[in-house]
């Protein structure tokens, strides 16, 4: 597809150049600077041979759907999901870890005759969390038994084959109560905040062995031997529990492996790092609609209409999303003498969902269906740049605002089919976010379509 994200080579500038007789030419580019203050406003040039009407209509008819949202690439940033929510409305959601790890260098040597101190695996906190800290939850970690699939992006319901036998030093599981922005004191020096979790003599006895081996020469050889890790949290969990990010690639993220050769009255350490060669991803579950807003569960198991013009439900991680239908544009685009001068999408909170644990998404995402419905495209819209086309929380934190007018010329022109628009969270991949939104059947402030328009005459 041929990509134009120069917003005055396509629809509206030339549209008016080839259109509009340049004597009235400045009286529109006076009017197009103002704001859309007054609805059907007459505009006349005693000079020229044409009467120009602006006007905007918000009655479009829109409709719009929550479904189960395509699975989502987390293999491409610096962080992943952790941890395990329990949501009054969504329902509860998990996300688990996939990594590996690496050799810290090639031919690691740990001595003549190493001895194991302790191991553990340390995850660092990135800050960002959604949900509510206070409450526990039990993490466990396995290790995997096939190395991770050999391709460049990885999904969120990835699985990767693991061992039923915890790695954890407590049988139990690792009983945190998240704290993404409190330091820690290790070793007498204060560090980032983390999570630290002991793990089994048995699996630090496996990295002693490995000594002097080939699993300690290369990559490959380590990879061969040490395939991964998967970190996930319990799913019973009292109360909302919360999600949170890790930093991945810093560099205390690692297996920490504590030692010291016999006859040495020092102790050593050494990190096998997850870097940026290291493949990870999160794992993202849902466990089902049955204790969900009766609203969301109807409409991902039935396709409910009645109550997605009510009101519609929006999660990151790839959980659900929203399809929006603009079914009668092709009548806009066969009226004679019309001029599209800004389309604008307004989606507004609906009330009482959000709270101070869970707040509303900072910012949405809307995506082009392709013909085929296998694939979300982004907007040529969306390529001007986000303060052109929005979708950001709104200061007041009431809606959401959507500049599609290239998106609607394109398809008045026949460029795209009218196979509709696709509603996410932004950011997705690394965003715990949820919202719910004001359905297009609504009485009062529904979601709307916003067309501002000019008619000649």
């Amino acid at each position: 597809m041929k990509i134009k994200i120069n917003p005055r080579s396509y629809g509206v500038f030339f549209a008016f150049m080839k259109r509009i007789p340049a004597i009235i030419l400045p009286l529109l580019l006076i009017y197009g600077c103002a704001e859309y203050d007054d609805v059907a406003l007459d505009l006349y040039h005693t000079d020229g041979p044409f009467e120009v009407r602006m006007e905007a209509v918000d009655t479009l008819t829109l409709r719009a759907m929550t479904v189960p949202d395509d699975s989502l690439a987390m293999s491409l940033g610096s962080s992943n999901i952790l941890g395990v929510i329990n949501d009054p409305v969504f329902g509860k959601t998990r996300a688990g870890i996939y990594t590996e790890t690496r050799l810290p260098i090639n031919n690691l040597s740990l001595g003549n005759n190493p001895v194991l101190d302790s191991i553990h695996l340390v995850l660092v906190h990135t800050g960002d969390y959604y949900g509510r800290l206070s409450d526990f939850q039990k993490l466990r970690v396995y290790e995997l038994t096939e190395n991770f699939p050999e391709q460049d992006t990885l999904f969120s319901n990835i699985e990767i084959p693991h061992s039923s036998l915890q790695l954890n030093q407590n049988r139990e599981g690792h009983l945190i109560r998240p704290a993404p922005e409190d330091s820690v004191m290790v070793d007498t020096v204060l560090q980032p905040p983390q999570i630290r979790i002991p793990l089994s003599d048995h699996f630090g006895r496996k990295l002693i062995n490995a000594n002097g081996t080939y699993a300690f020469e290369n990559v490959p050889g380590y990879l061969e031997a040490f395939k991964g890790l998967y970190i996930v949290p319990d799913e019973d969990i009292e109360g909302m529990g919360a999600m949170y990010t890790i930093n991945m690639l810093h560099v205390l993220s690692s297996i920490e492996l504590y030692f010291h050769n016999v006859g040495d009255t020092v102790g050593s350490r050494v990190r096998f790092p997850i870097n940026e060669f290291a493949k990870r991803s999160s794992r993202i579950t849902h466990g089902g609609y049955e204790n969900t807003h009766e609203a969301l569960r109807r409409q991902v198991i039935e396709q409910d209409q009645a109550t997605a013009d009510s009101l519609l439900f929006v999660q990151s991680m790839g959980v659900t999303r929203v399809n929006i239908q603009i079914p009668y544009l092709q009548e806009i685009a066969d009226t004679p003498k019309l001029l599209i001068n800004k389309a604008e999408l307004v989606m507004p909170v609906a009330e009482g969902f959000a709270t101070e644990e869970l707040p509303a998404s900072g910012d949405l995402l809307l995506l082009r269906i392709d013909e085929n419905n296998d694939n979300l495209l982004l907007l040529d819209d969306y390529r001007i740049g986000r303060d052109y086309f929005g979708g950001m929380l709104s200061a007041d934190e009431t809606r959401y605002t959507f500049n599609i007018t290239q998106y609607f010329q394109q398809v008045m022109d026949g460029v795209h089919n009218n196979d509709g628009l696709a509603l996410i969270a932004g950011g997705s991949a690394q965003d715990m976010s949820r919202v719910v939104l004001n359905g297009p059947g609504r009485v009062n402030n529904p979601m709307r379509l916003v067309i501002y328009y000019s008619v000649f005459e």
